[in-house]
């Protein structure tokens, strides 16, 4: 496990100012306060997580090690069906960090972690028995994951670079206003990135479909925005990233950059934070 960075120990992300975390600037080592209080699960021995808060860890997925022996056998048939070998690789590197971070919260074997999935694919730990949920995404070569106690949280990321408008969702998901929204703005591209993370995040929490949400949830506006009784805040992660993370309304959102060993000397996403 490598170092954590914690930006927001008793902070809420409010839109897109990350200065209004806490950033408490505590780098997690080995042997040091932070990285003890993860041994034998987060949770377990009196936890330090409140049940309102969630915790939203970011990684670059270039440092995380594949470990494909901790992955199912269903896992592993799904990265086989990747467009590509970098896509490929994305996948079984955000799966194999997925379950090392799952295993620090809940004390128990990464291999041994089984999921099960909703109606519309939303995964939950079904093995150990568990009240801990979490949601993940990933693009970019960065992962995002959100961790509490509540079922209903979500999370969506999407990188801006190479990024198109889908026309289909533009014109068949979105609703007009929303559409509209995104034809006159001057950056196109990210004003629908923009939209479509949190219409993402938004069904991620609520386990429904993006079409089921889309229709009745405005995603305009300055973040936090409420519907369907979840909150949808923005999550600013630098100009390359656009992120968004959907609790329930009054959440506690704890903010950790999850740095994994590296012989590298520059982290962009940190600095971009830090900025």
């Amino acid at each position: 496990m490598g170092p954590w960075i914690d930006f927001g120990g008793s902070g809420t992300i409010e839109g897109d100012d990350v200065d209004a975390l806490n950033w408490q600037g505590v780098v997690g080592i080995p042997g040091n306060p932070c990285e003890a209080s993860m041994q034998g699960g987060r949770f377990s021995g009196g936890g330090n997580m409140f049940s309102d808060s969630i915790d939203v860890l970011v990684t670059d997925l270039t440092d995380v090690q594949i470990n494909e022996d901790l992955l199912s056998g269903p896992e592993l048939g799904r990265a086989v069906c990747c467009a590509s070998p970098a896509l490929r690789d994305q996948y079984l590197a955000a799966h194999s960090w997925l379950r090392r971070r799952l295993a620090d919260y809940l004390g128990f074997p990464a291999a041994e972690i089984e999921f099960a999935r909703g109606e519309h694919g939303k995964p939950s730990i079904a093995n150990p028995v568990t009240d801990l949920s979490f949601n993940l995404a990933y693009s970019g070569g960065h992962a995002v994951l959100a961790v509490g106690f509540r079922s209903d949280i979500g999370v969506d990321i999407e990188s801006v670079e190479g990024a198109e408008i889908n026309p289909d969702m533009l014109h068949g998901v979105f609703r007009r206003p929303e559409t509209e929204s995104v034809l006159a703005a001057p950056d196109r591209v990210r004003e629908f990135l923009q939209l479509r993370v949190r219409k993402e995040a938004l069904a991620k929490a609520s386990g429904l479909s993006v079409e089921e949400t889309a229709a009745a949830s405005d995603m305009r506006g300055s973040s936090p925005i409420i519907s369907r009784g979840i909150e949808v805040t923005d999550l600013s992660l630098g100009s390359g990233l656009i992120c968004a993370v959907a609790a329930p309304p009054g959440s506690r959102l704890d903010l950790s950059i999850v740095i994994e060993e590296s012989a590298r000397t520059e982290w962009p996403l940190l600095e971009a934070l830090s900025a």
